[in-house]
This record gives C-alpha cells, structure tokens and sequence, in this order.
C-alpha cells in the first residue's frame, strides 16, 4: 500500500531536521560505507519505503460447487476426475512443520540500484545488507542514494539460496537482462534450491524519483513521481510462482507412490517474455514427501518455479480436454508440449498386477481449461480426489497407463562383465568400440539409466575385476550428477568424485555425467608414445554400475555393468606452438587431439549436430579477429568462438554465439549433440577450472590452428596423414571470404567433423 499526504516546504524542512539529528551518528558510519565510484553529487542516507504486494492466487469459475464435496467426511466418488483452484485455505497439516504466518518476511541478500533518465547507473550498485524483516508486508531501509532528479531505483533481494555479485551492473537494460539458475542436480535426480516462502527472491522498481538533501547534512528525502510529493515506496514482487498441491487418492487396488512436476523453467529472469519457448531449459522434478494428512485428510506438496507461460489454447473448452500425451510417437491432445503439469504415479497392489503404473495428469494454469500460464508472484493453490479407476476412465485422455522399462544406456571403449541378471544391449544402449574412448581434451560423457524402486551406485576402479577403488585425487575420470563442468564444480553438495549415488522411487531416468582430464603427460610428467594405431599410449580406468533392490524375504538383490573406458594421449606435432619469437620460431611444442567431434553418437534417442563453417562470406580480419595470422590460431580461436564484434551469422544450421547478461560468452551452448564450428569445438575443450562460468586467459588451452600450424602438423604428426584434416582459423584471403577451408590453401568450406584442436606445451620433454 503507498499512502499519499499533503505537505508544504517549511515542514518537510523541519521534520527532516529533526530526523536528521536523531540519527546523524549512525548515517555517517553507512555513508563511509558506501562506494560511489566516479559520483561527484552529494551522497545522503534516507529512509527507503518497501512494500510487497500480495501474491495474485487464480481460482476456477465455480469454485465452491466444485470444492465443497472435497471436505470433511465426503468422498466425492461420485464425481469425475477435476483439479479446482482455490484460495489459500489456512488449514495446514496436522504433522507439518508449517504454521500461519507471523506477519513478517526475511529479505535476504538485498541490492539496490540507482539510475539516470537514460538508463545508467548513478553511482555504483550497493549491497544493502544480509537481512531485512517486513512486518506485515512493509519494511522501511536506510539506504545511501545520490542526490539527482529523475531517476529510477531498482531493489533487488535474491534471497538467501542465491549468490550472485551484481556490483558490475552498469545500466539498468543490463540489470533486467540478468537471469539466475535455482535448480541443482543431486544424485542422479534434479532439486530446486529454493523451497520454502522466505527463499523466493524479489524484485521492483520505481522510476520519477528526485534525492533532495535536507539542509547539506548527512540525511536527504526521496520524492515520488515529483510534483505529488515525497512519501511513497518501491513494491517488490515475488519472482517465481509457488504451486501447491492438495490431494486425496483413493483409487481401488492402486496406492500413489509420488509426483512429478514436469516443464520447470531452470531460469528465474528479472524481465521474462510474455510467452517461453524452446529456447529455455526445462527439467522435472520429483517429490515422494508428502505434508499431511489435516483434518479433511488431504495431503499436500510445494513447489517454487519460474515463470513459464504457454498461453490460453481456446480450442480447449473443457477440464477433460486438458492433456497432451504421446503414445507410439503419435501426439494427441491440444495442451501445450511444454506446459508446467503434474503427474500423479501410482500402481497397483493386488497380486496379480503386471507392472503397469496409472498415470494422472494436471496442468497448471491462471484456470483449470484452457490458460496454461504459470507466472511469477502467483500463488497456484490446486485441489483434487483422485478416485478413477484406470479401467473406468478410458475416456478420460488425462489418466493414462505407463509400463515402466528399465535399462543402462552407456556407451564405452569395451563392455567387460555383468552379473545378477544384467545384460549388455550391445545392439542399442551399450555399443562399444574405440570409437567411444575418450580424446586427449577435457570433455564430458553422458551415462542414462532408467530405473525404478532401486538404488543405483556408480564407482571407478583401476581393475576390470572392480576391486581396487581409485582415489579421487589419481583418478583421471570423476562422477557428478550435473551435466556441465561449472555446476559440476560448484556443486557443494555432491563434489566431483569416483563414487556416486541415487534412490529411484519412481520410474525415472537417472543421469551421471563422467569429466575426464586431458592427457598430455604419463605419471612421470612425459609425453606419451600414441603410436600410430589406435591401441598405444592409452590409459584405462573401469566402471562399475551396481542396482539394488528389494528381493524375497527383504534381501537385497543386485545387478551390475562393468565398463572400460580408454583415454588416448596427445600426438605431438612438432615445434609449432605459442607465439614466435624474434627470428621467426616458434617458441613452445605443439600437440593435438585424435578422434572426430560429434563422430560417435553417446545417446541413441537424439539428434546429432553437425560441425561446419561459422562466418560466411564475413571478411573477419577486417574487424580485428585474428584470422589474417598465418601462425598462431588461439587468439583467433577465442575471437570467433566468442564473436567478439557480433558479426553477421549467415548458417541457419549453427545457432550464433550467445552471452549471459554479464557479456560472458554461455559456455555450454553448443554442448553435445548440439551443431557447433569449428573453433568453437575447439574452445569447447578448454575447462571452466576455477568454476566462474568463464575460460579465463590461463584457462584457454585448446584452440584451433593457424595455417601455418596446421602444414606443420600435417608434416610432423606421426599419426596417418591421407586422412589428416586441413581446416585452420586464417582465412584464404580471396574475394569470397570461405571462413573454414578444407585441404592445405582450399576454398571448400570444410563441413567436416574432424577439424583438429590442438595445445601449446613446453619443449623440454621426453618421450617414452
């Protein structure tokens, strides 16, 4: 609420005075505090006005027919299938931690900006402080703000799961540009961090605003929407959605083992799109927790989501119409593909049940027929029974059966055993071959398993008997449950490491991901023989998959894989590395890798990207790129992976290369089975070591050769050269301007997957 009073000049000047010397002593210390930057106007405590408006809570048209027979003793059997909105009620679990409100929120991890009419930053953005308490939806904050007319504060709280450093925001389309990740991978199973009401980072902003100083002191007054007058705030609204699910089943012979909620956006944005797309990542999350039951015996689960709206489908006329479904890769159904909805499993319990789960699905949405919005500082409080029986509801396109199947898919240098029942698909899901070993780089590998009621356990051994654990510290290969290097490396919660776990409840796929090292040297710092087949110089590490469930008499019956992976050396090319020096040689050594990118598809069900030219017919020396250097590729490297100068992107098929709202290049853009070219292959093989979401100067290893570098390595690569590939960062020069070239000074754009990336290193070395 802003509340609007009348004032004249003489008293806003006396009561400001008076303030002021209240609490002149405490101001000083905080103004020493605050860091201006370049600000040459005054700089003044004054008091900040905040206010949070109320969640906006949907309900269904008819709410109260449709909720009445849900409560107290009824059972609604009579009734179909229906999911109803309703207000918040303030009943609440008997054995729920949960409580009513006290009328406070915790505002954590606040950040304050202030801006001039044309957008930029006024000063320096300022961290306020770790917490603050609104009462009743209403807080006031000593805040430092410089002294202008015109401008826009923006108030930011990212709460206490988010850590991000907001003190480069230069203007204020750069701030609204920004976006945070909330969701984590914790064995094998995707987790939001944010799970509970006081974690729910806010934001808001209030433009019109004039910072008056009172009297040249230490205090100043902030005027809204000048001439109205100086009292007023700045509302900051939730930036994600809360949904909560309250249900009853009671389907005969069958018992709900869990939920999923499927579509979750992974991003949390300051300034979303009225509709998402594919462009944003989705995940699913899954809950067998459960609060309740309360005294109208239904039981409850909370989720905290970002903004995905999927709009209002107006063919859609009713509750029953509001499912999409895929059966033999054949769709049906008009809701949105990419919908956030919730999945009700459960299966059967009578003995002669076949292993069939029944699946219900519930949309959400601003109703329950035909919007599917889920929208941030929404409160979406759904209410069901779920009493139809899977055999009499056939006619319900919402309710549906699954068979749940359940397999390993990985593909490795060699399948080495199995035991307890397991076998190796070898047609499928574990083909094996050399083709399949790791290269020289650092690079990821997906390992999917599809399983249900079991754990499951990963560990890597130096024997193919799988007796002799290898530490984390010597082992070349680790395990996460996160699919890139930076999460990987930032996931305190499950570190890197040789051993990984997960507990599958529902039928489900589990996902691991193995990072390997690059491998220049053996354990004795020398560069290793490769030989010039595809048999030397390798190092091997053994990988066991162990399943565990619940047998006759409750004892545990296990099945396991064991695979071996390979990780083939480096080839050294010669002395064709770094810059050269005065008399024109060069000054490191030179090795690159050996096996085609995207070449060996890891997952059967995708689509694999291609590898071809980035810039065509864009003259890119001419915008200081690095290309017309015939010598040395890893600054050109950088500078087209990057496209530091946005250039014109003329290849439909290659996505041009985008950034975060820092300016940072987004590392994993192009991640597997992703399409890619070939300096960004390159630059892809580099490391994010230190965890910042950047390949940082000394981080930038691998890179694609300059011409020169490449005739060298065609030369000096002890490896077979019919096959050797001839693309290189510089460009050929002539009036149609080929970016990649295929063949030593060609002018055939190389759509190739073999581009070779290669790695400076030093010159004092052995051989073995």
């Amino acid at each position: 609420m802003t509340m609007k009073i009348k004032y004249n000049m003489s008293f806003r000047t006396v009561c400001a005075t008076l303030f002021s010397l209240i609490i002149v002593g405490c101001t000083k210390d905080k103004l020493d505090e605050f860091s201006s930057g370049n600000v040459i106007d005054k700089v003044v405590m004054v008091s900040l006005n905040v206010s949070l408006p109320p969640a906006v809570k949907p309900i269904s048209a008819g709410e109260y027919a449709a909720t009445k027979s849900f409560f107290r003793n009824q059972t609604n059997t009579g009734s179909p299938f229906t999911v109803i909105l309703e207000e918040e009620q303030e009943e609440y679990a008997t054995n729920s931690t949960t409580r009513v409100s006290d009328g406070t929120t915790s505002l954590h991890n606040l950040w304050l900006f202030q801006f001039h009419e044309n957008g930029s930053i006024n000063g320096k953005p300022h961290k306020l402080s770790d917490v603050e308490t609104a009462i009743n939806d209403m807080a006031t904050i000593d805040v430092p703000l410089v002294v202008a007319d015109n401008q826009t504060l923006y108030l930011l709280v990212l709460g206490p799961k988010l850590d991000y450093d907001m003190s480069e925001v230069e203007t204020l389309d750069d701030l609204k540009k920004w976006n945070f990740k909330y969701l984590t991978n914790i064995e094998g199973h995707t987790q939001s961090l944010i799970t509970a009401d006081d974690e729910v980072p806010f934001a808001g902003e209030v433009s019109g605003v004039t910072v008056v100083n009172v009297d040249d002191g230490k205090r100043g007054l902030v005027e809204y929407n000048k001439p109205v007058g100086f009292v007023g705030g700045i509302e900051i609204r939730r930036l994600m959605a809360r949904i909560t699910l309250h249900y009853k089943f009671e389907v005969e012979n069958y018992q709900l083992q869990g939920l999923k909620l499927l579509n979750v956006n992974s991003t949390i944005r300051l300034a979303n799109l009225p509709k998402n797309t594919t462009e944003d990542t989705y995940a699913t999350l899954e809950t067998i927790d459960f609060e309740g039951p309360d005294s109208n015996n239904f039981y409850s689960a909370t989720w905290y989501v970002a903004q995905n709206c999927q709009g209002t489908i107006e063919s859609i006329l009713s509750e029953n119409q509001r499912y999409y479904k895929i059966v033999d890769k054949k769709t049906s159904g008009d809701a949105p593909p990419l919908g956030t909805q919730i999945e009700a499993w459960a299966y059967p319990i009578i003995a002669s049940a076949t292993g069939e789960y029944a699946i219900y699905q519930m949309y959400v949405g601003n109703n329950n027929t035909n919007n599917f919005d889920v929208e941030p500082n929404h409160f979406y409080n759904l209410r069901t029974t779920i009493n139809a029986d899977i055999n009499s509801a056939k006619n319900d396109e919402r309710i549906r059966t699954y068979t749940a199947s359940q397999y390993l898919e990985f593909h490795a240098t060699q399948n080495t055993n199995t035991g307890g029942g397991a076998k190796f698909d070898y047609t499928k899901y574990n083909k094996a071959g050399a083709n399949y070993d790791f290269d020289a780089a650092y690079d990821v590998r997906p390992m999917v398993i599809q399983t249900q009621g079991r754990k499951v356990e990963v560990e890597i051994y130096t024997d193919n008997l799988c007796t002799q654990k290898v530490s984390s510290d010597k082992s070349w290969l680790h395990l996460s449950s996160s699919s890139n290097y930076t999460d990987a490396f930032n996931n305190t919660d499950e570190p890197l490491a040789t051993f990984i776990k997960a507990n599958t409840i529902l039928p489900t796929q589990v996902k691991f991901y193995l990072y390997n090292d690059e491998y220049i040297y053996d354990e004795n710092g020398k560069l290793v023989n490769p030989g010039e087949n595809d048999k030397d110089g390798k190092r091997s590490l053994y990988i066991k998959v162990t399943t565990t469930t619940e047998g006759e008499g409750g004892e545990a019956v296990q099945a396991y894989h064991i695979f071996r992976m390979d990780q083939r050396p480096a080839v050294y090319a010669g002395r064709f590395g770094g810059e050269k020096d005065a008399e024109g040689n060069y000054t490191m050594g030179l090795v690159h890798d050996r096996l085609s990118a995207r070449s060996a598809r890891y997952l059967e069900d995708i689509t694999m990207g291609v590898i071809q030219y980035g810039y065509d017919n864009v003259e890119t020396a001419a915008y200081s790129y690095g290309t017309d250097n015939m010598d040395y590729g890893k600054g050109a490297t950088r500078n087209l992976a990057e496209n530091i100068k946005n250039l014109t992107w003329n290849n439909a098929k290659i996505a041009t290369p985008q950034r975060d709202a820092s300016g940072y290049i987004l590392l994993y853009q192009y991640q597997y089975p992703a399409a890619s070219f070939s300096a960004r292959i390159c630059y892809d093989k580099n490391r994010d070591k230190n965890g910042n979401g950047q390949i940082d100067e000394e981080e930038m290893e691998w890179y694609f050769p300059a011409s020169n570098q490449m005739i060298g390595m065609y030369l000096g690569s002890i490896l077979n050269n019919d096959n050797f590939p001839g693309a290189a960062t510089t460009e050929d020069g002539n009036n149609q301007v080929k970016r990649w070239f295929y063949g030593v000074n060609s002018y055939t754009k190389a759509n190739t997957t073999s581009s070779r990336c290669v790695r400076d290193i030093d010159i004092s070395f052995d051989i073995n």
